[in-house]
């Protein structure tokens, strides 16, 4: 089955084991069959998006499963300016990751507002952002109430729109609150392998709004994999959050 993980990260977070350089990123996508996979700077998720953009760029480029999402940051907004002049046209790049969690902003701050409307949505590019009950940045709610003020822009919301802590249904209820015609949420969140959370959750927004995504390498990708191959959903199913969603969400990307 062709498996397109959107949510992986590049770079180092605090933990050597859970950070990576491309090479060691396309390894254990490999062991696990993954066959694509989106990738984005971990130091850029902090406000580094200089470097950590540019890294990411250089590590994505010498990989051909790696595409990646440019992290831009409000805070920094004529250097995400730039960031997208020189980098949005590129074919590996195929959208915009935000992290108002570690990036210290609001999701609904005015700045943001800005850069999306005057830069990011009129270059058509899918944005990603992080979500979690943990997030106070970063509510399901609010970032549900973000994408409906852009409805022609697509929107991932992260870690189904819940993150780890918490209830196990937050992200359902934000989706059943503002019915966002715009948005698909990816499963790159332990609180997935809790039994019957993945089948809840494409219940809940349907089959074709869910996204594979595993966080690698903070979390080690073939676990997710395994349990979408043993899931109770139908094959069909499966096969569109294993990878047809994900050329929705990502009109860019090629499979």
């Amino acid at each position: 089955m062709t498996l397109v993980d959107v949510h992986t990260h590049l770079g180092q977070f605090a933990a050597a084991r859970q950070s990576a350089d491309g090479a060691r990123l396309c390894s254990m996508l490999c062991r696990a069959g993954i066959t694509r996979a989106i990738a984005f700077s971990a130091e850029a998720c902090y406000g580094g998006i200089e470097l950590g953009n540019r890294y990411t760029f250089q590590e994505v480029s010498s990989f051909d499963m790696l595409r990646m999402l440019l992290v831009l940051h409000p805070y920094h907004y004529e250097n995400s300016v730039r960031l997208l002049e020189e980098f949005a046209d590129h074919p590996r790049v195929l959208g915009v990751k935000l992290h108002p969690h570690l990036g210290s902003y609001h999701v609904l701050d005015s700045e943001l507002m800005r850069l999306i409307e005057k830069e990011i949505a009129p270059r058509d590019l899918t944005i990603l952002s992080h979500v979690g009950n943990d997030a106070p940045n970063v509510q399901p709610a609010d970032f549900m109430r973000l994408a409906t003020r852009f409805p022609e822009t697509r929107f991932v919301a992260a870690h189904l729109a819940n993150g780890v802590l918490g209830g196990a249904s937050s992200g359902i209820n934000a989706w059943r609150e503002f019915e966002p015609k715009n948005v698909w949420l990816d499963m790159a969140t332990l609180r997935v392998m809790h039994t019957g959370i993945l089948e809840e959750y494409v219940e809940a927004v349907g089959p074709d709004r869910i996204l594979f995504g595993t966080d690698a390498p903070l979390y080690w990708p073939a676990a997710f994999v395994r349990m979408l191959e043993t899931s109770e959903l139908e094959p069909a199913v499966q096969e569109k959050v294993a990878w047809k969603n994900a050329t929705q969400a990502f009109p860019r990307l090629t499979c």
